[in-house]
């Protein structure tokens, strides 16, 4: 198990997140070295351009107030106090001749002929600045070359970048130590932010092989790894609930199936058994006439079923037509009417003057009335009453189907559309618990509605809509 951890760990998402996280971190402070070591190094030489600009004011003046003598002696000062080997200076007359200049020995990295033409091009109160890069020495040199004394003479200076390029030099050292200290702490705190985000993943992989073990009543503990793993976690949740809750409705729903079928086949038995130690010929054609029917209720019961599975799977598309709903409600009125009548019901129907069109299939529609006045009925006292009605509301046709009967609990009516469910008042009557299942489908399938009120022992109203 180990083994297979250590193979697996560069195949982790906190690896590859902490990784992300590394390469962009060095990324980011790789461009952030650049750009910082460019304005350090540009300011460095502007420092050093303001310097030698600085020398060349202090010689322009020495050479206006005390003439050419003063002016050699001051580049020579400037010589001895920064060093014939740090700073260059060069005199030059308008017609390049040179009046002083530093010991070109100490400067043998330097080109004259370039230099005169630097100072060539700074002639006519011009100046102009360049960077040497010499073989021989480990420093750049930066040179001015300025007219001066309205134009008589040209100054050239020269200065070593020295201290400015080991400035440069210590700060990028200074960089790439921070940034290896930088690394190992993001990466570090990469890599436990990586950890605390999979945290939850970790405990709903751990919660879905516990529920592999133990079974679906565990749940996903919510923590604070953040909002997307909390929506997670709350989601799978949801989906267990949903699955516990159709685990519940299909063992339901086989326990139903099984008690509904366990009578008619137990029945069956019996008859034939009874049928084998008999030898009259009637009573073996009322036995045989029995299980005949028998045999017609649970094939009317799985053709039922299967029609509920197709058309809540949208499998079987029904043909549609346009009809007058009033007539083919009075029809079901019609045959309804004599077996309200034995029972001593009032039936009434009721139904606007003009025809009410809708799309629909007449069959799935005459089911879906005869199945809610057949439970209007069978559900509803002697000198009860139950009341038909047809209406046009806006855009849709409502068929109503009201009666003072024995009702339904609050809590039951939520579930009286699920497939075999019956509640306790109806145990007695017969029937399999599929008929209000095989109303809502076909009703939905029809692109309608089915909704339901009702108070215990005052009656129920259930209303279908229909587009028209």
């Amino acid at each position: 198990m180990s083994s297979k951890k250590k193979n697996n760990f560069f195949r982790t998402f906190a690896f590859r997140l902490t990784l992300w996280y590394a390469v962009l971190f060095i990324l980011s402070l790789i461009i952030i070295f650049f750009i910082s070591y460019k304005i350090l190094t540009n300011d460095l030489v502007h420092v050093v351009d303001r310097e030698l600009l600085a020398t060349t004011d202090k010689i322009n003046r020495g050479l206006h107030q005390e003439g050419v003598d003063q002016a050699e002696v001051d580049i020579r000062e400037g010589i001895e106090e920064e060093g014939k080997n740090r700073v260059f200076y060069r005199m030059l007359t308008a017609n390049l001749n040179v009046v002083v200049t530093s010991d070109p020995l100490k400067w043998p990295c330097l080109n004259f002929p370039i230099l005169s033409q630097w100072a060539a091009m700074s002639a006519g109160n011009h100046f102009n600045y360049h960077t040497l890069s010499p073989k021989d020495r480990p420093y750049k040199i930066r040179i001015l070359s300025r007219s001066i004394d309205d134009g008589r003479y040209i100054v050239q200076i020269g200065k070593t970048m020295k201290d400015e390029e080991e400035l440069a030099g210590i700060y990028r050292q200074v960089f790439l130590g921070a940034v290896f200290v930088l690394l190992l702490c993001g990466i570090a705190l990469s890599w436990a932010e990586a950890q605390r985000a999979m945290k939850g993943v970790k405990r709903i992989t751990s919660t879905a092989q516990t529920i592999g073990q133990d079974g679906i009543g565990h749940r996903v503990e919510l923590g604070q790894e953040g909002e997307e793993i909390e929506d997670l976690a709350g989601t799978f949740n949801h989906m267990l609930d949903r699955i516990e809750k159709l685990m519940v409705g299909l063992k339901e729903v086989t326990n139903n199936i099984a008690h509904d079928l366990r009578t008619p086949l137990t029945r069956i038995r019996g008859l034939a058994e009874g049928t084998l130690g008999r030898k009259d010929i009637e009573h073996y054609q009322e036995s045989i006439g029995t299980i005949v029917e028998e045999c017609d209720r649970l094939a009317q019961m799985i053709n039922t079923m299967l029609e509920i599975a197709e058309a809540d799977a949208g499998l079987k598309k029904p043909e549609q037509s346009s009809m007058d709903l009033v007539i083919l409600a009075r029809q079901g009125y019609e045959i309804f009417l004599p077996v309200a009548q034995d029972k001593g019901i009032s039936l009434e129907f009721k139904a606007p003057p003009h025809p009410v069109v809708v799309k629909a299939n007449a069959s799935r529609l005459q089911r879906v009335m005869a199945n809610l006045l057949d439970n209007a009925i069978k559900f509803t006292e002697t000198k009860g009453k139950v009341v038909f009605e047809i209406e046009k509301y806006q855009d849709e046709a409502v068929i109503l189907v009201k009666d003072n009967g024995i009702g339904i609990a609050f809590k039951d009516q939520t579930r009286i559309f699920e497939k075999f469910y019956r509640v306790e008042s109806s145990r007695a009557t017969p029937g399999h618990g599929l008929g209000l299942s095989f109303v809502k489908s076909m009703v939905l399938s029809m692109g309608g509605s089915i909704a339901v009120e009702s108070l215990p022992a005052q009656g129920s109203t259930f209303t279908v809509r229909i587009p028209l």
